[in-house]
This record gives structure tokens, sequence and C-alpha cells, in this order.
């Protein structure tokens, strides 16, 4: 990633949270903030018309589901996005999936065809970006840091902000949270 990339993904996600009025140790509903961006989301089940519902089973009867979420844009060129996401997923999956396409917005990606000559049209860099972003969204730096030096079981803070354990896991060992806490202690320690 770019240099100061993650860095402005904190920025982007305490100036987020700070406009919709969330502590950065709160956890974050990619719902309310799908509705302060105005960007409509739809959970897949809900949609109708024809053959809909025959795809949605088919998506849906694979092993592993193919559609997770995914952002279209119903007046192209127009930079209009209305997100779709997979609601047979788990919550915690659900969260993960529609921050990931919220941040595409919020990091300005240009709207791309989702399918080009039978292809999936896929820029890397762009998903790790969105990738990164969402985690700083739903598990802030901070919030990692003090979850880390709380010492409580991460499945635990995983439940409490609505993620998958792996998702916590991610930004905990990321963003260096359990080597900073780790140091606060033992200096605590050595000082006695």
């Amino acid at each position: 990633m770019r240099r100061g990339f993650k860095t402005q993904c904190e920025s982007i996600s305490s100036e987020v949270r700070a406009e919709i009025g969330l502590d950065m140790n709160a956890p974050l509903d990619p719902r309310q903030l799908a509705q302060h961006l105005e960007i409509p989301i739809h959970p897949l089940s809900t949609l109708e018309g024809a053959h809909v519902k025959e795809a949605i089973c088919h998506i849906n009867s694979e092993e592993r589901s193919i559609v997770s979420a995914l952002t279209i844009f119903p007046n192209w060129p127009s930079r209009q996005r209305i997100i779709i996401y997979n609601d047979f997923h788990s919550l915690a999956r659900q969260n993960s999936d529609v921050s990931h396409e919220l941040s595409h917005g919020l990091l300005l990606h240009e709207p791309r065809h989702a399918i080009i000559n039978g292809c999936r049209d896929y820029n890397k860099t762009e998903e790790d970006e969105a990738a990164w972003l969402s985690g700083c969204l739903l598990v802030p730096r901070d919030a990692a840091v003090q979850i880390a030096k709380t010492q409580k079981p991460l499945s635990d803070a995983a439940e409490a902000f609505g993620v998958s354990l792996d998702m916590m896991m991610w930004r905990i060992n990321s963003t260096g949270a359990q080597r900073q806490a780790d140091a606060a202690r033992a200096r605590r320690q050595s000082r006695r």
C-alpha cells in the first residue's frame, strides 16, 4: 500500500465516527454509516424480479456462497451507488462485507463493471485498500489497543464489535496493538 495510506484510513475512520457521533471504542453499525453516506443497501433475500429467486438459490447452494456483497451503479457513469449484500451470511460477515463496499465509496474508487468479457473486473490495489479501511472502520486502532490491554478473550471483543474472530485478531495484530499492550505491561512490571 502506498506510503501513509494506513494512517489515512485511521483518520477517515475517526472522521466518519465523529460525523455520526460514535466513540472510537464503540461498535460501528455499517447500516448506520450507509444511511449517513446516503448509500442504499439491500439484502440479497429482498431482491425480486424475473429469475432473481432462482439466482439467489444458486448463489447460496454452493459449498461457499459466491456473492458476499457488491456495489452497483444503476445510472452509470453516475457515482450513485447501491450496495447489495448477502444476508445469508453471519451478521459479522455482513458487517465486514458492507463496510468493505462502503470503503470503496469513501476512498472514491472509480465505478467499475463487475464483469468484462466473462471475467471479473478486479483491481487488487483497490480491493486491498477497501479491506484495510473497512477494518479501521469496524475496529479502529485505538479500540484494538484498548482491547489488547484488557487481556479479555478476543472472541468477546469480536462479538461486542460485531465482527468475526478472524477480523478482530487481524486488527489486533496488524495495528501492533498487542505489541503496544505487551510493552506497556512490561514497563509497569519493571517499575514494581
